[in-house]
């Protein structure tokens, strides 16, 4: 009887996989990829792809940049009232490769996810016409435009009421509990920036409180950490090129047995490139002198309990977004002048190459060697300060690496969506 019910099972699989359509051709209304089509590779870190695809429906788009006619580029970057900024790079290859330009849009921070697609959508049909136009798509198009009327004062759509001041304001707070355990943390923070072409204001003040409690056989072990940060800046650009600034902060934390800190000093900074291209490329140095008050909650290991140092820094930023990939790096060295041995040099670096057709290959590397941790209390670190993190620990290096490659192999069309369940 099961060997029965087992035969039939089977029978009913083998007639159901079988009665599934192998062909496209069952679906009429799918576009099927058409080799007189634009072939539109869109790269694009956070778009809706299944939105473009559905809006697009005259261009082929494929996997593979190698395998495009036109490889959109998209880059991204924070306006100064918290919206975004997205440059729209149309790059050309093959019988195409003169046509390279650059469109931007600015989707304002009060456009939901949906009103974003519709910005990058309208400026991407208008960046496809000059080369729909060498296809032979140019008899279908059809060029419409709206005018709106109800503006009366071509000058009152870019009125500010705010005269570019913006503000922010975030709380949050969050608990856990356990039979043995209990946590409660609380944060706030509030911003205050004025961002124009010549000046860049930027405040900010922030409070963080976690508090943790365990019971370990009717004992009570209590870890608490607290900070308050804040920070002030002012840019001004002086040239394409040059930038200069002063930078304040003012910090309070028991993690780093800082009962207040204070930090103030100038900065000047270079960009071979104009800042105006600054979301393809940037290769700036940045130099930084800066006085530094320390007043600490317990004696340090250097025998102090207030200091008041100088130091100065180096920055060297590299960001290069190009068709074949990207790539990102700091790299940061400072020291203090009482003492050249406290000193500390950092770098972050990303990078992402697209190798070959369908393989790309990435690296992420931070590293630092660290030898200016004034502030380190003096005493022996407790097994309660360390496993409940209540205390920064010395350290003269940290380091973390991934890397890791993709391959992608298969038909270069990627047009048809379906988001079925």
């Amino acid at each position: 009887m099961l060997l029965k019910k087992i035969d039939s099972l089977i029978v009913y699989l083998f007639i159901f996989i079988h009665s599934i359509p192998l062909s496209g051709q069952e679906y009429s209304n799918i576009p099927a990829p058409d080799s007189s089509r634009l072939k539109l590779y869109m790269d694009c870190r956070d778009c809706d792809f299944s939105f473009f695809r559905r809006n697009l429906p005259y261009v082929d788009f494929v996997r593979d940049q190698k395998s495009s006619d036109l490889h959109l580029l998209v880059t991204e970057q924070r306006t100064a009232s918290d919206g975004r900024a997205y440059g729209l790079n149309f790059i050309g290859s093959g019988a195409f490769k003169d046509l390279h330009y650059k469109l931007v849009t600015i989707s304002p921070q009060s456009d939901t996810e949906l009103q974003t697609w519709n910005r990058l959508l309208k400026t991407t049909r208008a960046g496809l016409m000059p080369f729909i136009t060498r296809t032979d798509d140019i008899e279908k198009l059809d060029i419409s435009y709206f005018n709106d009327s109800t503006i009366a004062d071509p000058d009152q759509k870019n009125f500010d009421n705010w005269n570019y001041w913006v503000f922010r304001v975030a709380a949050g707070s969050d608990f856990e509990t356990e039979e043995s355990k209990d946590e409660f943390s609380i944060r706030g923070r509030f911003d205050l920036d004025r961002i124009t072409e010549k000046l860049k204001f930027r405040a900010d003040i922030s409070y963080y409180r976690n508090i943790e409690r365990f019971n370990d056989n009717s004992e009570i072990i209590e870890s608490l950490r607290e900070e308050i940060d804040s920070d002030a800046e002012a840019v001004f650009s002086l040239s394409p090129h040059w930038s200069a600034g002063i930078f304040n902060e003012i910090r309070t934390s028991t993690y780093q047995n800082i009962d207040l800190s204070h930090r103030l000093g100038p900065a000047i900074e270079y960009n071979i490139f104009p800042w105006d291209k600054s979301d393809r490329k940037i290769f700036s140095l940045g130099y930084h002198i800066q006085y530094h008050y320390y007043d600490y909650m317990d004696l340090t290991v250097y025998d102090e309990l207030q200091e008041l140092r100088l130091s100065e820094s180096l920055r060297l930023t590299f960001i290069l977004r190009e068709p074949w990939g990207e790539v990102e790096t700091r790299i940061e060295g400072a020291h203090y002048f009482h003492d050249l041995s406290k000193n500390s040099l950092t770098i972050d670096s990303e990078l992402s190459v697209n190798v070959t057709k369908g393989l790309s290959f990435y690296v992420e590397v931070n590293a630092g060697l660290i030898h200016d941790q004034l502030y380190l209390p003096a005493g022996e670190v407790t097994l309660e300060e360390l496993l409940l993190r209540q205390r920064q620990l010395q350290s003269d290096y940290e380091f973390s690496a991934e890397f890791g490659i993709s391959y992608t192999f298969g038909s270069i069309y990627n047009n048809i969506v379906n988001q079925r369940f």
